[in-house]
C-alpha cells in the first residue's frame, strides 16, 4: 500500500498532548483547533513536502509531514491572530535588555534560505528541518578501485 499524506484525525492522534482540538460536540468552536484549520495546514504542508526524500521508512515520512503539518497550523494561527497586522520576523542573533545582552550566531543555512529561516519560526518547523537534513545532504558511497589501469 503506497503512503498516503496525513488526514486531520491522525494528526490529532499522533499530537494528542500538542493541541488542544475543538469538542466533537462543537466541532467549530474557533476557541480550539478545528479540523479546518488542520485541513488548511495539510494543504499548506502538501505545497512543500517531498515525498521523494523518503525519510528512511513510511514512519519516516509521516513523522515528517506530521511535523510540517504542525508548523503551517502554528504559523496559521499565529497569523490569523494578528489579522491584516501580522508581519514574520526572522531570528534575531543578538537581544539586549538593560545591562544584560544575549547573542547567538544563527547557522547560514538558516539565514540564507528564505524557506529554512521561516521554519524556524517554531519547533515544529525545526523539528522538519532537522528530520529532513539527513536526506539533503549529498550520500557519499566508497567504491573499491584505482583510477590507474592495472
Amino acid at each position: 500500500m503506497a503512503w498516503a499524506f496525513p488526514t486531520p484525525a491522525q494528526f490529532k492522534a499522533y499530537f494528542v498532548r500538542d493541541f488542544a482540538y475543538a469538542p466533537a460536540s462543537d466541532s467549530s468552536n474557533t476557541d480550539y483547533i478545528t479540523d479546518s484549520d488542520i485541513a488548511k495546514a495539510i494543504t499548506d504542508a502538501r505545497i512543500h513536502f517531498n515525498e521523494g526524500l523518503g525519510f528512511g521508512s513510511d514512519d519516516g515520512l509521516t513523522a515528517a509531514a506530521m511535523n510540517l503539518i504542525a508548523f503551517f497550523l502554528v504559523w496559521n494561527l499565529q497569523t490569523s491572530a494578528k489579522g491584516v497586522g501580522s508581519q514574520v520576523t526572522f531570528p534575531v542573533s543578538s537581544k539586549s535588555v538593560g545591562g544584560v545582552s544575549l547573542s547567538y550566531q544563527i547557522p547560514d543555512r538558516f539565514t540564507k534560505n528564505a524557506f529554512i529561516s521561516l521554519l524556524s519560526q517554531n519547533g515544529y518547523g525545526v523539528k522538519f528541518f532537522m528530520l529532513c537534513a539527513p536526506y539533503l545532504i549529498g550520500r557519499v558511497q566508497v567504491a573499491e578501485g584505482t583510477t590507474t589501469p592495472a
